[in-house]
């Protein structure tokens, strides 16, 4: 926990590397010290501790320095890139593509004859005749290195943060014509097992699969889910079985009790450490054959240390070879810190090991069956209490059959990721038979048949759950002390779990009493118009778009999920607002503008009008201009640069974002 807090103090520090290095030296020296002196006097086992703790904090921080890439003086961001360069760069990953860009993270070489380093971000825009690029070859563009997108709109997801803490602090946006293919190729283990990867789905691809089963197949054992669409991932969201899709720690974990299955016929003590060399060694096979992904990666780290510690026996041997997995695992990455996938990954096996055995002892079934049944129950609940409050504050829904599809699909999932192994094996020799190909298909279809008919039921979907980080903490202090207390009840247990029960009720009560700001909100949306109203929990959208035919908007949804609200109100665009005391008057194509009585305090031009600036300017001189997306950009280059002259406050979404006067 040390380790961790200092990896999270890394961006409030300001001391030096030197200095941190410094004081590890000295809490190293300190607190063995204090630990000779336990052995005399156990009063000395309290600064050991303190020293111990501080040691580990400083460290987080130190290795976090280290590992910080913008340290490294021929990172890319010591550069001048605001002008274009030649740059020469390696494929490291592919990315699942939006709807206008293929996307890829590239290693970055050279930037015209300078040696640099960082990782990238390459938006290639799409287009008939583009060709997709290889795993590890290196490629040359000449263009201008901008920097990574920020919020255009409000409480939504930052994706350049999110990348940020991929260590990538850049983005090229090309054309596949301004890419040159070089003569170079990197060959690192997880390049030629990336390529390897892709040559096995080219082989799935000549099977009879439809697009949707090879689609589910390359998520469950490959972890590849560019080719789902939106529409069955959202099912799969729906009815809370999105977790069997990235193949991360319950794909190894399943794959684990498959391997010590295969291997009981060596469980005996004597050949212990041979079984779990030999299931360690298959797992990391598996890793390989999924292109060594980070959430792979993970999770074969955490199960072979929990393999290693249920080899040395004990339950304590489990639980410290699970938090030394996460150790490592940040020593060598401490930004895994931040990743959603680490924090559910942990949160749910460490759920399981302390809850589940306590679930599990309230019904001990007298059959094979119900007592595998119980199991998966036992471990779904325990799992989903783990990750409950983390997936609220991240996801803001609920599903709530999820017990039910993991009851249903769990115990078959073992063996349709097992016959994904086989299938893979057998097409990647060319041996596959087209009855085998055919009837894994109908068992995916069948597969994705019950999904979608949970998702249906939308009635037990809890969407738009407003979940804040303080919230979050507190329902995982419920949570822990609940649980604490009813697996024994002690007094200062009972006292604790009250205490925090009132404390979060203290909390809720002042967050309601506390008046929310009501505001207007005019969104950035490429060629249409957004505004939107909110005033006493209520959300009014204002849009060209009939009612009808209005589909929500992610800029909407993220609303929802701030302010927890289920529904929303659609009108029609107005050319006025009237809203606190402030007047907004809106502009569009028609031109229409000089209305009596009214002295705006801002004005949206929206559409292009093709008016003239700086005689509205002088019609209404105390006032700010706005331009959403609707305009053209050559349109509000000149808007710009007539206010800048004016010198009158100017305000262009496609800068700066979204405008919200509250």
């Amino acid at each position: 926990m040390a380790f961790i807090i200092g990896i999270l103090l890394f961006p409030y520090n300001d001391m030096s590397l030197t200095c941190i290095g410094i004081l590890i030296v000295v809490l190293y020296s300190l607190a063995g010290i204090f630990h000779i002196l336990t052995y005399k006097n156990k009063q000395w086992s309290i600064p050991f501790g303190i020293a111990l703790l501080f040691l580990f904090l400083f460290l987080g921080i130190g290795n976090t320095i280290i590992k910080n890439p913008l340290h490294n003086k021929s990172h890319y961001t010591h550069l001048n890139n605001k002008k274009a360069h030649t740059y020469l760069f390696s494929i490291q990953e592919q990315l699942k593509p939006s709807k206008y860009h293929t996307k890829y993270i590239v290693q970055l070489h050279k930037s015209d004859s300078a040696h640099i380093t960082g990782k990238a971000l390459l938006s290639i825009e799409i287009d008939s005749t583009q060709k997709k690029l290889t795993i590890g070859h290196w490629y040359y563009t000449r263009t201008i290195l901008k920097d990574l997108p920020n919020i255009k709109n409000p409480y939504q997801f930052d994706y350049g943060a999110y990348l940020k803490r991929k260590d990538i602090y850049g983005q090229f946006l090309i054309e596949s014509n301004e890419l040159l293919k070089g003569n170079q190729i990197t060959e690192t283990s997880k390049t030629i097992a990336l390529r390897f990867r892709e040559s096995v789905i080219s082989t799935l691809k000549n099977q009879p699969f439809t697009q949707k089963q090879l689609a589910i197949i390359q998520a469950l054992v490959l972890g590849q889910r560019q080719d789902i669409d939106a529409n069955l991932s959202n099912q799969y969201v729906n009815a809370g079985m999105m977790h069997i899709l990235a193949v991360s720690g319950l794909h190894v974990g399943i794959l684990l009790l498959i391997l010590r299955s295969i291997t009981g016929i060596i469980s005996s003590r004597k050949f212990r450490w041979i079984r779990s060399g030999i299931c360690i060694t298959l797992l990391w096979c598996f890793a390989f054959v999924t292109g060594l992904s980070p959430s792979v990666l993970r999770a074969v780290t955490m199960f072979s240390f929990l393999e290693l510690g249920s080899c040395l026996g004990g339950k304590r041997s489990v639980n410290d070879a699970l938090l030394f997995s996460a150790f490592i695992l940040l020593s060598m990455d401490p930004m895994l810190l931040y990743q959603v996938g680490f924090q559910l990954s942990y949160l749910a096996v460490i759920a399981i090991l302390w809850v589940q055995p306590w679930l599990y002892s309230f019904y001990r079934p007298s059959y094979y069956l119900t007592t595998k049944l119980w199991g998966i129950i036992t471990v779904s609940i325990a799992a989903q209490i783990g990750v409950l409050p983390l997936s609220l504050f991240y996801f803001h829904q609920f599903p709530g059959l999820f017990l039910i599809s993991n009851i249903v699909v769990l115990p078959f999932l073992g063996i349709i990721l097992s016959l994904g192994i086989l299938i893979i094996g057998l097409s990647y020799f060319s041996i596959l038979p087209n009855e085998l190909a055919i009837a894994y298909g109908k068992i995916i279809d069948f597969l994705n048949n019950f999904i979608a008919w949970i998702a249906s039921k939308e009635v037990f979907i809890i969407d738009h759950i407003s979940l804040s980080f303080t919230t979050m903490f507190l329902m995982y202090a419920l949570l822990a002390s609940l649980i604490y207390t009813l697996k024994k009840y002690r007094y200062k247990r009972l006292l604790f779990f009250l205490t925090i029960i009132v404390l979060t009720l203290s909390i809720q009560v002042y967050k309601k009493e506390k008046k929310k700001t009501s505001h207007i909100t005019i969104f950035h949306k490429n060629r249409e118009t957004l505004i939107g109203v909110y005033m006493a929990d209520s959300l009014v959208v204002y849009s060209d778009t009939h009612h009808k035919k209005f589909t929500t908007d992610y800029r909407i949804e993220a609303y929802q999920n701030r302010f927890g609200l289920d529904t929303f109100y659609i009108k029609r665009m107005q050319n006025y607002f009237s809203f606190k005391h402030k007047k907004i008057l809106v502009i569009d194509s028609l031109e229409v503008y000089k209305i009596k009585d009214i002295e705006p305090h801002y004005i949206l031009l929206r559409q292009s009008p093709d008016i003239h600036l700086e005689r509205l300017i002088s019609l209404y001189p105390n006032t700010t201009i706005i331009a959403d997306g609707s305009n053209y950009k050559s349109d509000i280059t000149r808007w710009k640069a007539t206010c800048h002259q004016l010198k009158t406050p100017f305000h262009s979404s496609y800068e700066k974002g979204f405008f919200m006067i509250e």
